[in-house]
This record gives structure tokens, sequence and C-alpha cells, in this order.
């Protein structure tokens, strides 16, 4: 386990156990680069500023959405009402089946002029 030196290029040849922990301690170290450059990268990116968006309903900077202060009020106002009506059963728009019409349409043809009819 021991290296031998090569007496033509004054170098020394490794044995594989030493070539084999050179080779590890390498890619040990380029691990730690690339971790070391990703939690850069993601420190960067989590100390950016958000964009601040107005809230939707009263477009206020200073909440968000779920935090409006007018929900409450329509909250209050609405309470939990039933999205169906049991009255809404038969009227007519919301049924699939042909409906007569509502209402008839009376048309009356418009008086000619007499003194038109007299020129020609």
């Amino acid at each position: 386990m021991t290296s031998q030196p090569n007496a033509k290029a004054e170098m020394f040849i490794l044995n594989d156990d030493i070539d084999m922990k050179v080779k590890i301690a390498a890619m040990e170290r380029r691990l730690e680069e690339l971790e070391m450059n990703q939690m850069q990268e993601v420190q960067a990116i989590s100390q950016t500023p958000l964009q601040a968006m107005p809230c939707a309903i009263c477009r206020s900077y200073e909440h968000l959405v779920d935090e409006c202060p007018t929900i409450p009020a329509d909250r209050e106002m609405f309470g939990d009402c039933n999205t169906y009506n049991s009255n809404w059963r038969d009227h007519p728009n919301f049924s699939w089946k042909p409906q007569p019409p509502q209402y008839k349409q009376h048309v009356q043809a418009l008086p000619q002029p007499q003194s038109l009819n007299k020129l020609w």
C-alpha cells in the first residue's frame, strides 16, 4: 500500500486503494461546492421581496383577500342562505321542456298616408 516512485517521469504511481480514496475525496469536494452554490441560490431567492398585490375585493394593499374586512359584512347580510329555493322547482327558466310563449306580439300595419296615393 505504499507508493512506488517512477524513475522516468519522477512521479509516484499510486496503488488502487489510494487512487480510489483520492477520487472519492475529489467527488466529496465537488459535491460540497454544488451544495454551497445551491444554498446561495436558495438564499438569494428567499431574500427577493414579494411584489405587493391589492386585495381583489376592496383594492387595498394592507391585507390579503382572505383577510378582507368586508367579508364578515357579506356573511352578516346573506348569512348561510341556501343556494336552492324550492319555489324555483317549477320555474320555466330552469326547465329543459319547451315552454309556450309568455306573451304575444301584436303587430299593426302602419296606415299609409292618403296624400301619396292621390298623387300617383
